[in-house]
């Protein structure tokens, strides 16, 4: 049995005789009877009553009758459901982004999806980058907007933007000036560099400080108890507003990435998602919220990831 023999006897059942059933489905009434006979035999008994006024089911065409009647129904539905979908996609997108790449992404993410796939439900969350990549891992989240995350081969990466990276202090900082510094005048702040994104490294305390989160880094920074590094981005609207002083670190960038787990289904709204994503970071370069690193040279240049310092594949 197929769906086709199913749809014939179905219209047949509920118009009462094979003509007016051939005349609805276009098809010649000799052809519909072949296919009744072959149910009918498929199905070990008759399915319709013939009579001088037409036909009607017999008990087991009855039960065929119904059951035809919600499966038919049942495949209208799928068969919209998935048409909606291919032209306006539902479900829950999951996007997990550290603080600072939330502040900047999520607003107009969530303005994308209220205009354009207002049947998409978006759940943003906040996390370091590492958490965020054990997220994705775990399917918690579905896409991740990170910094430089480690390699693994479970995730698949896109690299949005490699931004520029500033030291920063307190306003007026004699050693921010000059608004670039040097490798070596940078070197010369401390032994060991602890991990991007949790860091202050005081110029004349023994100790580092290790912050979980950008704010803090930047309140603490303020203070004048030590230095932060941070990509543009983050430290913008601090410094225009003279809370905060920075020099660019010219060797260094930050890979700014959304990161996908590798080999799962991406549904269509996931789709749609990362190229709002992708959108929304060429209209921050646009705007000046984003300060691409140049066209790196082949000097050796280093990228800032969640772990530390790294040498750059130029």
């Amino acid at each position: 049995m197929d769906l086709r023999q199913l749809r014939y006897f179905v219209t047949i059942a509920e118009r009462g005789s094979f003509s007016a059933a051939a005349s609805a489905l276009n098809i010649a009434q000799s052809a519909l009877s072949r296919h009744v006979k072959d149910l009918e035999d498929e199905l070990g008994g008759d399915l319709l009553e013939r009579g001088a006024r037409g036909v009607v089911p017999t008990e087991s065409g009855k039960l065929l009758l119904e059951r035809g009647r919600w499966l038919l129904s049942t495949l209208g539905d799928i068969r919209e459901e998935v048409r909606t979908e291919n032209r306006e996609p539902s479900g829950t997108v999951r996007i997990g982004a550290p603080a600072s790449l939330a502040e900047l992404f999520y607003a107009p993410l969530a303005q994308v999806f209220a205009t354009r796939f207002p049947r998409v439900r978006l759940e943003l969350s906040e996390g370091l980058t590492d958490v965020m990549c054990d997220r994705l891992l775990r399917g918690d989240v579905d896409i991740a907007i990170v910094t430089s995350p480690p390699t693994n081969r479970h995730l698949a990466y896109e690299k949005l933007v490699t931004e520029q990276v500033f030291l920063f202090g307190p306003p007026g900082d004699p050693l921010l000036q000059s608004g670039k510094l040097t490798r070596k005048a940078f070197e010369g702040l401390s032994n060991a560099i602890a991990p991007f994104g949790r860091s202050l490294f005081p110029a004349n305390v023994p100790a580092s400080v290790l912050v979980e989160g950008s704010t803090p880094m930047k309140q603490i920074a303020a203070l004048g108890i030590g230095y932060g590094i941070l990509p543009s981005s983050g430290i913008q609207q601090e410094v225009r507003q003279g809370r905060l002083s920075a020099a660019l670190l010219p060797w260094m960038g930050a890979d700014r990435v959304a990161a996908l787990p590798r080999g799962r289904r991406t549904s269509r709204a996931t789709q749609e998602a990362l190229e709002a994503i992708k959108d929304i970071c060429a209209a921050l370069i646009k705007d000046g919220a984003i300060l691409p690193l140049p066209s790196p040279k082949r000097t050796g240049r280093k990228t800032l990831g969640h772990d530390g310092i790294h040498s750059s594949q130029s």
